[in-house]
Order: structure tokens, then sequence, then C-alpha cells
């Protein structure tokens, strides 16, 4: 058994089922019977101990879509700001969203600057495609809002944007559909973009997973199009390609037991804290 020495960041499941998005891939869709409006008690503890090895980033998600439960994300950073004051604090704070609310100007005029104010540092958008039109099918709605109103939206209230481009058979699914989404978030003023394929949230492959053939195609375009800036002990790394921050790495990650690192801290809503989002063999704290 490895003496844990890093725990690099911690991702919490916040808010109710409810989504207003409807995609047949949905990875979320098996943890939804425990979603619930408060934060778990072991929450805080989670906060807690990751900052006290080292950890660096928040991530706030959801079994739905976190925008559509605003009052559970202002409940999960108020815990937030509680712990920061006491020393537990993380340089990077993220809720990841469909972005399909961030587009309403009157929604994000009541509920950002509330945010930023408890310590809430970037929202990254969930991206299946690098037009609007493919958004809404991957979505399973009739309409996407434009991008360029969600990121100036996020923007107009000192939030960082990023995106999250979720690779997927049928999308964005080789290196020349890569290339392409990301020159296109580039023309629009995005510099941090992480990708990860779409997968099952025990770490198993689907029917919409990439081949590896294609992963392995990427991999190489980032090898000799991009400048390396660091890896991650977890897999995948971070890179540069002409002045955007590539982040490429596996959408979750088995614990090893003899590893001296934790990638994340994972509360669910049930109470549960585990080293992974695959939680066999990974349990941290209990309810």
């Amino acid at each position: 058994m490895g003496c844990i020495e890093k725990i690099y960041s911690v991702s919490a499941l916040v808010g109710s089922s409810k989504c207003n998005a409807n995609c047949s891939f949905c990875a979320a869709k098996t943890l939804r019977k425990d979603a619930q409006c408060t934060m778990p008690i072991t929450f805080k503890p989670a906060l807690r101990l990751s900052a006290k090895y080292g950890g660096w980033s928040l991530s706030l998600t959801g079994s739905g879509e976190p925008t559509c439960s605003p009052n559970s994300v202002t409940q999960a950073l108020e815990e937030y700001a509680e712990c920061r004051k006491e020393g537990s604090y993380f340089p990077n704070v993220n809720l990841f969203s469909n972005g399909i609310k961030l587009a309403d100007t009157d929604f994000c005029k009541k509920y950002l600057p509330i945010w930023k104010e408890l310590g809430l540092t970037s929202i990254a958008i969930s991206v299946h495609d690098d037009n609007e039109i493919g958004q809404a099918k991957a979505y399973g709605i009739n309409i996407y809002p434009y991008f360029k109103d969600i990121f100036r939206n996020i923007r107009k209230y000192g939030l960082q944007c990023r995106i999250t481009l979720l690779l997927r058979k049928g999308a964005i699914d080789s290196p020349k559909r890569y290339k392409e989404a990301i020159e296109y978030f580039q023309r629009i003023n995005i510099k941090n973009i992480t990708s990860w394929i779409i997968g099952n949230p025990d770490g198993s492959r689907n029917e919409f997973s990439l081949s590896f053939f294609q992963k392995f195609l990427i991999s190489v375009w980032l090898k000799f199009n991009t400048k390396k800036c660091h890896g991650h002990a977890w897999g995948g790394g971070v890179f540069d390609y002409n002045g955007t921050l590539l982040r490429f790495t596996d959408y979750v990650t088995k614990h090893d037991p003899n590893k001296d690192f934790v990638r994340q801290l994972v509360v669910f809503q049930d109470g549960l804290v585990a080293y992974s989002w695959i939680k066999e063999g990974a349990i941290c704290l209990m309810p």
C-alpha cells in the first residue's frame, strides 16, 4: 500500500436529477437515483482532506445539469467558502455545465456574481461539436444557443471560460476534426480546452467511444503539432497549441493503491467519497 503524498482535486455532484438536455450517451444517468439538492455531510471533510494534501482544483458537476439546480450550486460554493476561510483553498474552482441556461442573460445576472463572490473561478462548457447544430443534436434538443452568447455572459461577470471537448464516435472523432474544433474555439478566444473520450462511469468503453486507433492518431497529432508543457501522473498531459492550453486525458482513472497520489476525491450524493469515479476498491469516506 502506497503512502499518499498528493490529492490533486475534488469532484462533487450537486443538485437534483433535472436536466434540460437528453443525451443518449449520458454517463451520469446511473447516478440520478441518489440525487439531492443538499450537499452531503462528507463534502467539507473531502475539501479539507484534499487541501491538506496539496489539492489545486474543485469541480462541481451533477447527475443532472447543475444550472437547473442553481440554489444547490450556491450551497456547495457557500460550504466551500466556509472551508476557504479555514485555509482549505483551491486556486481553481470549476462549474461543469452544458451551457444552455448560461445563454440567458437574466439567469447569469442573478447567479454568476454570487458564485464568483463565493469562490467560483471558471465555467467549463461541455462541447460535443464545434457548431450549434451539432451541439443541439448531441444534447437531444431543437436549438442550442450561440457559443458566443454563452461565453460573453460568463466573461461579463469576471469568470474564466473553458470547454470540455468530448470526443465521440461520429462527431469529433479524428485528428482532423479535433484540430478543426480547437481552431474554431481559438477564434472565439477560448484558451483552455480539456479533452477526453466518451465512456462509462466505470471507465469502460461503450458504443460512443472512439477507437483505440483514433485515440492513438490524436496523440500523434499532439506530439508533432504542439509543445508539451507537462504530463499528468495518471496519464495524458497538457500541451500548448499556438497559445491555447490543451489538456488530453482519460475521463476516469482507476485508483492504484500502490501509487503515492490520488487524482481526485469524488463526492457522491449519497455521501460516499471515493478515490475515483470507479468506486470499487476506492472508498475513502462513508456518510
